[in-house]
């Protein structure tokens, strides 16, 4: 077994702000859509994913920028986001397991319930 060693404080303080940032349903949209197509998007492209106005796409991908979570470049007249820190990724691998548990318990108790 391996033994893990609790994070420090100052650990936590530091990346808590990454997660709070990275804590709401469109911006891990937005993640979640840089890391499936894996390669870079420009804003209308997200804003098609994710059916939200380009102006509220913008402002979460700024946000998502400030805290050094996604990068731009612009090429021409577009700017390409893509994931700078492909660490915050297991964000969302914890919220697919966590969805398929949850899925399965729901799924075990809906069966036990129609078979009484």
């Amino acid at each position: 077994m391996v033994r893990r060693e609790l994070l420090s404080m100052e650990l936590l303080e530091r990346v808590a702000p990454m997660i709070r940032v990275a804590a709401h349903p469109l911006r891990l949209r937005i993640l979640d859509y840089l890391d499936v197509s894996n390669e870079p998007r420009t804003v209308s492209e997200i804003t098609n994913v994710c059916h939200s106005p380009a102006a509220f796409v913008s402002q979460q991908l700024r946000i998502l920028k400030d805290q050094g979570i996604v990068t731009c470049r612009r090429r021409g007249n577009h700017v390409y986001y893509t994931i700078a820190n492909r660490a915050i990724l297991h964000l969302l691998d914890c919220i697919r397991h966590t969805i398929g548990v949850r899925k399965d318990e729901i799924d075990r108790n809906t069966e036990g319930a129609n078979q009484a």
